[in-house]
């Protein structure tokens, strides 16, 4: 201890010396002070153990080094680093914080700090385990169905942080089912899910193998669809009579067949029905003619459907071309500027079939006109039961009228 204090002042002036000459010379411009990034390496990780934090990221040195030596430094002459055996294994796999450590590789370089200054890390145990294998072929197209798939193994193994591996319920294997019904026979990649079909463990756990052989047979196979019924009539109805409604029950049928059987049907027809010479309303009970290789969805359905045809008068219309004549003109002579009138009649086709024109010629009035020209409405009267009239051209028909002759007296014979 004496030693030591031996002349104690004359050292202490000496490092006082030696501060002043270093602080001189960095001040006098000799060194450069600078910063930079450089990535952080792992090193001493432990056996059977895996990081999961991620990228231990970078740090940013700042540093001192001479002036004739600054423009050729580069993260090269840098290493930092943070040592995994610091890390607590016992506590896996939670979060730790460790030291950055910086070291210049190239001499002549002074670390003077480095931000941040440490780092957190997560570090899990490795863990293998085997799982199951699922085949999940999504959505089936309509038409379609599958047989149990056949895969090449039953199970995988899964390696990784025990903490995801745990979570790990089974290796899933998707594949698409193509609506031509191809049988598929493929290797499928293979996904580590959890008991809700979620991903998880996505680049921290490994599934060896990473793909297995699906086979899947596909058949096509029945598909319903439904159609509208139509009542398969023939024949015409006895003269005078038409076929005014026609309705069937039931309206609609579902069909169940293959596709193909079931493709381009729009209707399904009852067996023929014949109105032919009919007069009343008409009821059929009518089997269904279903398409070939088609049956009804429902098997208890019945293929017997109920058509009603309204059977009545049948209603047209018939034109006659006339002559008009005059009444209520008295003593008057009554003179239509016309001959002929073309009248139209509507009504049940029996009925006008059996007109002829003397029934349906029409009159003016001339009743009260005093002697000259008038414009008068044809009309026509005495029509049968369900005839009726249409129109009348021309409407109105120039009518002269004229008083009787004077007659001229008769000369009285001489004595």
């Amino acid at each position: 201890m004496r030693l030591l204090l031996r002349n104690w002042h004359l050292k202490l002036s000496a490092v006082l010396l030696a501060t002043v000459l270093y602080t001189g010379l960095v001040f006098s411009g000799s060194f450069t002070e600078d910063t930079i990034d450089i990535p952080i390496d792992a090193i001493n990780q432990p056996d059977s153990s895996q990081v999961f934090s991620g990228d231990l990221g970078t740090v940013e040195v700042r540093y001192r080094i001479s002036n004739d030596l600054a423009g050729t430094i580069g993260a090269q002459a840098f290493v930092a680093t943070v040592d995994l055996s610091e890390y607590e294994m016992e506590r896996a796999p939670d979060p730790q914080v460790l030291d950055i450590e910086v070291a210049p590789l190239t001499d002549g370089i002074e670390i003077i700090s480095r931000e941040p200054p440490t780092v957190r890390v997560a570090i899990d145990r490795v863990e293998t385990r085997a799982v199951p294998i699922e085949v999940e072929p999504g959505v089936i197209p309509n038409g379609l169905e599958i047989d149990d798939p056949v895969v090449s193994q039953e199970d995988v193994q899964i390696r990784g942080a025990a903490s995801v591996v745990r979570l790990v319920d089974r290796a899933l294997a998707r594949v698409r089912i193509d609506a031509s019904g191809i049988d598929f026979n493929n290797a499928v990649n293979l996904v580590a899910v959890d008991v809700a079909g979620q991903e998880v463990g996505a680049g921290l756990v490994d599934i060896e193998p990473e793909t297995v052989s699906v086979q899947i047979d596909v058949q096509f196979t029945e598909t319903t669809q439904t159609v509208p019924v139509r009542p398969n009539i023939s024949g015409t109805p006895a003269p005078g009579f038409a076929l005014e409604s026609l309705s069937i029950e039931p309206s609609l049928v579902t069909l169940r067949g293959l596709p193909d059987a079931l493709a381009g049907i729009s209707e399904v027809l009852t067996e023929p029905l014949s109105i032919d010479g009919v007069s009343t309303d008409q009821e059929f009970e009518a089997e269904l003619v279903l398409p070939e290789g088609t049956r009804l969805a429902d098997d208890s359905d019945s293929s017997i459907s109920t058509v009603t045809a309204g059977i009545g008068p049948s209603v047209s219309s018939r034109t006659f071309v006339v002559g008009v004549v005059c009444q209520g003109a008295g003593d008057n002579a009554c003179l239509p500027a016309i001959d002929q009138l073309t009248l139209t009649l509507s009504g049940p086709g029996d009925t006008l079939s059996g007109l002829v024109a003397a029934d349906v010629t029409p009159a003016v009035d001339a009743t009260g006109l005093a002697p000259g020209i008038y414009d008068l409405e044809p009309s026509i009267g005495g029509l049968p039961e369900g005839v009726e009239l249409l129109g009348i051209i021309p409407g109105t028909v120039s009518v002269t009228i004229q008083a009787p002759a004077t007659p001229v007296p008769t000369p009285t014979p001489a004595p």
